[in-house]
C-alpha cells in the first residue's frame, strides 16, 4: 500500500505520501464515506495544519468535522461509539520523533480501520484528480476531554495519596494523565516538560531514563511513561527499574487467575514478546498465541480465540471487555488499582518475570524489498538459525518507517550479542549487495 503502513499513514509532513494534496485526497474520500467525523490530534507542530487540509477534503466529500483538540488516540474508541460518530481520525505519529506525523483511523464501533478498508479508501484517494488547496473553515470545536477523563477514572480505585510518577512524553496525555491520578487521589510527579511543538516523545516510552530516576529518587509508588499519542504504557517500579508490556501481561494474566475471574485463558500478544512471558503463562495455565506487531492485528487475533487480554512488549495492553484498542493511561490506571489493592509492590513482578535477554537492532534502507526475494537471504537467515536453535530470531521491516528491524532473543546474554553481531554483518552485505541499503 502507499499511503497506509501498519497503522494508518505516517512519514514527514509534507513529502511523498504525506503531501498536502494526499492529505486533502484522503479527507475527500472520508467525507463521502462518512458524515461526522470525530478528529483529535498530539502536540505536533503540524498537528493543526494536517487537521486543516484534512478538513478541506472531508468538507468537499460531504463530511463534518467535529474537533476535539488535544486527545490520546484511544479516547477515539470510547468517544467514537458513545457519541454516535461515524469515523475517528486522530493525527499523531505515535512514538516517532516530532518532525514526522500521522493519520490513524477509527472506524465507528472504536476499532481500528480493516486492512481491506484502508486499501479500498487508499485506491481511491490515489485516484482522484487535483483538488483545490485552501484551508477547511468548516469544523466544529467539541469539549469532550472531561468525558474521556472521567471514563478512565471509572476504571480505578482510590489511590490514597500515593505518590506517582507519569511521564507523558510531552505528547497528546499531558495534561490527562495528571487530571487522571490527581482524581483518584494520588500525588502525581511530572517528568516531561510543557509540549512544545518540537519536544514530543524526548522523554516517555521511548526514553524512559528520567521517569525511571524521579522514581526512585522520590520514593514513589510506581511510575509510568506514556509514548506520543499515549496508547502505550511501561511502568517502573518503586527501585526504578523499568517494567514493559509483557510484565503488563503477566501481571494481569496472574491477577486473573487468582482472583478466579471467569475467562479461556488465553492471552494475545506478537512476534516481539519475550519468550519468558510465554513460559511464564504456561506455568500458571495460561495459553500464549502471537500475532503480527501492531495493537490492531493483537486485537483481530483476541476476537478470533476469544481471548479478554492481549497487548504488545512495547506497551499497548488491551482490555477487551473495555475497549477494542490500547490505552496507556488505562493501562495505568488498572495497574496502580491492581496492585494497591492487592497489597504488592511493582518490583515483585519483575522478580517474579526475568525476561531472556533480548537485542534489537535498526538498519536504514533506501526501499522495502521483499526479504524472500533478497539473494542469499533465506540461506544465510536458515544457517544463523540453525547453529543457534535455542534462540528467537526475528526479521522484519518497519510498518511505519525505512528500517529493517531485527531482534534476537536467547536464555544467555552473550550469545544473544554474538547473534547479533553475525546478523548484523550478514543483513547488511546483502542489504548493499541489493542497493537498498541506506548510507
Amino acid at each position: 500500500m502507499k499511503l497506509f503502513g501498519t497503522d494508518g499513514l505516517r512519514g514527514q509532513p509534507w513529502k511523498e505520501p504525506f503531501t498536502r494534496e494526499n492529505v486533502i485526497r484522503l479527507g475527500y474520500v472520508l467525507g463521502k464515506r462518512y458524515t461526522k467525523i470525530l478528529v483529535v490530534r498530539d502536540t505536533r507542530e503540524s498537528g493543526e495544519e494536517v487537521e486543516e487540509l484534512l478538513t478541506e477534503g472531508i468538507n468537499q466529500g460531504g463530511g463534518k468535522v467535529y474537533s476535539a483538540g488535544i486527545l490520546p488516540t484511544p479516547s477515539l474508541a470510547y468517544l467514537v461509539p458513545k457519541h454516535g460518530f461515524s469515523l475517528g481520525i486522530s493525527i499523531s505519529a505515535s512514538h516517532n520523533p516530532f518532525i514526522d506525523n500521522g493519520i490513524k483511523l477509527v472506524n465507528h464501533r472504536g476499532r481500528k480501520l480493516a486492512r481491506r478498508e484502508e486499501m479500498e479508501i487508499e485506491q481511491e484517494a490515489l485516484s482522484l484528480t487535483y483538488l483545490n488547496l485552501s484551508r477547511g473553515k468548516d469544523r466544529e470545536e467539541v469539549d469532550l476531554a472531561a468525558d474521556y477523563v472521567n471514563f478512565v477514572v471509572s476504571h480505578g480505585e482510590d489511590l490514597k495519596g500515593e505518590k506517582v510518577v507519569v511521564d507523558t512524553a510531552s505528547g497528546a496525555g499531558y495534561w490527562v494523565a495528571k487530571e487522571v491520578f490527581s482524581s483518584l487521589g494520588a500525588k502525581v510527579k511530572e517528568v516531561s516538560p510543557k509540549p512544545n511543538g518540537r519536544n514530543i516523545n524526548i522523554t516517555g516510552s521511548e526514553n524512559p531514563g528520567e521517569a525511571s530516576w524521579k522514581t526512585k529518587r522520590t520514593r514513589a509508588f510506581i511510575g509510568f511513561a506514556y509514548d506520543g499519542d499515549a496508547d502505550r504504557c511501561i511502568w517502573m517500579d518503586e527501585e526504578g527499574e523499568i517494567l514493559t508490556g509483557d510484565h503488563t501481561l503477566y501481571f494481569f494474566s496472574s491477577h486473573y487467575v487468582e482472583t478466579g475471574k471467569k475467562w479461556n485463558r488465553r492471552v494475545v500478544g506478537t512476534v516481539m514478546s519475550n519468550l519468558a512471558l510465554e513460559e511464564a503463562l504456561k506455568k500458571i495455565g495460561v495459553e500464549f498465541f502471537r500475532a503480527p506487531v501492531g495493537d490492531k492485528f493483537v486485537y483481530q487475533r483476541m476476537l478470533r480465540l476469544g481471548a479478554l487480554l492481549g497487548g504488545e512488549q512495547s506497551g499497548h495492553t488491551i482490555f477487551r471487555e473495555i475497549l477494542p484498542s490500547g490505552d496507556g493511561i488505562l493501562t495505568s490506571v488498572l495497574l496502580a488499582s491492581s496492585l494497591l489493592k492487592r497489597g504488592e509492590k511493582p518490583s515483585l513482578w519483575r522478580e517474579r518475570l526475568i525476561l531472556f535477554p533480548q537485542k534489537t537492532l535498526n538498519i536504514p534502507v533506501k526501499r522495502k524489498k521483499d526479504l524472500k526475494k533478497l539473494y542469499g537471504y533465506r540461506e544465510t537467515i536458515q544457517k544463523i538459525k540453525n547453529r543457534h536453535n535455542d534462540a528467537y530470531i526475528l526479521i522484519r521491516y518497519s510498518g511505519t518507517q525505512p528500517l529493517l528491524r531485527v531482534m534476537v532473543q536467547s536464555p544467555d546474554e552473550a550469545k544473544t550479542l554474538h547473534i547479533m553481531e553475525e546478523l548484523e554483518r550478514d543483513l547488511k552485505e546483502i542489504l548493499k549487495r541489493e542497493n537498498i541499503l541506506e548510507d
